[in-house]
């Protein structure tokens, strides 16, 4: 909706006359309408209804590296929609693409590389960020806390008696690692980190630490989902900087909230007030926040996986790929 927006600004037009978008449950288009930005589900049902796409020239796949079940589906879909299309112009885009994935998976398509402006970005790990903000993590203080209503949640974080791969990775990796340089305090935490927290105590120092020795500019927080957003927002509020509204500007963007909720998120604040914006990983890709200076990853995403067992699909935070962590 945001890019649309730009472009018909860029082109001097209103929305929905050559450019509109479409989302679920809401769109703007008109008669007009030459470019339509949509979601994969969109496109996805317009090819249930119209096989071959009649009065579509050019299908635009942005963000291809975002590899999920529609995405990958979509992608074979128009694969095979390609030889009854000869006229079809199909383009993949991303910045943090495997490109000769694609290419050889389209039957050895040419590849475009355009040089891009990306802006320096310093990255900071778990254990430098222990030692920058003194914070501690022990076997209690690492359950994220969903209130009564979530118990089960919390319960969920207990630590599990069967290893995850990535756990006995990690556990692998910090045996192997040297923590010479970093503090004490810094190693006994990371003896004690626990994989299944998303870590609401630890962002909370993290954004107590930005806000307090560390120059202007917004902040976006990576969350896993409604509840991780809603809960952190909660306990973000009650703390005696982060929860005073003449300091801090707390934001949530979620794609479940209206949209007149979500621009709330690109206006600038007034002086000496730090905008905090807590999402989900549609930050990631589909929006641009001008004014962001710091990013917190807590590494985890919602992915629709298949539960064997209830014969039912859910929705679980699993690790994000290394190309996700990039963008």
């Amino acid at each position: 909706m945001s890019v649309s927006e730009r472009v018909a600004a860029e082109r001097g037009e209103n929305l929905g006359e050559s450019v509109g978008y479409k989302v679920r449950l809401e769109g703007v288009k008109g008669r007009d309408t030459r470019l339509l930005f949509c979601t994969t589900g969109i496109l996805l049902r317009r090819l249930l209804v119209d096989r071959s796409l009649k009065g579509v020239t050019h299908v635009v796949v942005d963000e291809i590296h975002e590899r999920g079940m529609n995405e990958d589906f979509l992608l074979i879909v128009l694969k095979e929609l390609l030889p009854h299309r000869p006229d079809l112009k199909l383009i993949l885009m991303s910045a943090t693409l495997n490109a000769e994935l694609f290419s050889s998976y389209f039957a050895g398509a040419p590849m475009l590389h355009i040089p891009g402006f990306t802006y320096p970005v310093r990255v900071h790990y778990l254990e430098t960020i222990l030692d920058m903000t003194g914070h501690r993590l022990t076997m209690y203080n690492q359950i994220d806390d969903f209130g009564k209503e979530k118990a089960w949640k919390m319960q969920k974080q207990a630590l599990r008696k069967r290893k995850s791969k990535i756990v006995s990775a990690v556990e692998d990796a910090l045996h192997t690692a040297d923590f010479r340089e970093y503090n004490l305090s810094t190693r006994e935490s990371l003896t004690c980190w626990n994989p299944d927290s998303i870590g609401f105590n630890l962002i909370e120092s993290v954004l107590v630490h930005i806000c307090r020795k560390q120059r202007q500019g917004a902040v976006l927080v990576f969350m896993t989902g409604w509840d991780e957003i809603n809960s952190l927002k909660d306990q973000l509020q009650a703390h005696p900087l982060l929860g005073d509204p003449n300091k801090v500007l707390l934001l949530a963007c979620h794609g479940s909230m209206p949209s007149s909720e979500q621009r709330l998120i690109f206006d600038k604040p007034e002086d000496g007030v730090r905008k905090i914006v807590l999402a989900t990983n549609m930050a990631e890709t589909s929006i641009t926040i001008n004014d962001v200076v710091f990013v917190v990853d807590c590494g985890k995403a919602k992915e629709t996986s298949y539960d064997a067992l209830n014969n039912t699909p859910c929705l679980l935070p699993s690790w994000i790929s290394k190309a996700s962590a990039r963008q």
